[in-house]
């Protein structure tokens, strides 16, 4: 009997799926990126934000320490838990491929829509004693 196996399919086979796996990967990617952007946006303005009032209020604390600096400082402290929620998205997207690339693209696109003008990017931004 026959066998219905080729390898000449079989090698053609495989070069169309690589070929189409290669392709799709842009593909897969851009849509990751337009699902969990608004989302993704979100996290990263809350942990930047959470970020810059913890600076601010560990160097105020620095400057002038007294139990009301240090009671602030506590409070920004548990803030940065919106960074920890922005680091498991994070983790999640890269384990569904994205690249640091793509998330770094992401992430400026989020401040871009969060500040219309220059000004506001750079407030974003600037951390503030």
């Amino acid at each position: 009997m026959r066998s219905v196996f080729r390898p000449t399919s079989f090698l053609l086979g495989a070069l169309l799926g690589l070929l189409l796996s290669h392709l799709a990967t842009p593909l897969w990617n851009f849509g990751l990126m337009k699902l969990h952007q608004e989302e993704f946006g979100e996290l990263t303005f809350y942990c930047d934000n959470a970020m810059r009032v913890h600076f601010v209020a560990k160097q105020r604390l620095a400057g002038t320490p007294s139990q009301t600096n240090v009671e602030t400082l506590k409070a920004a402290e548990i803030g940065l838990l919106d960074c920890q929620d922005y680091d498991l998205m994070r983790k999640r997207l890269i384990r569904w491929g994205l690249s640091e690339n793509e998330l770094s693209e992401m992430s400026l696109l989020a401040i871009e829509e969060q500040g219309r003008d220059l000004r506001d990017v750079i407030k974003i931004h600037e951390i503030r004693y």
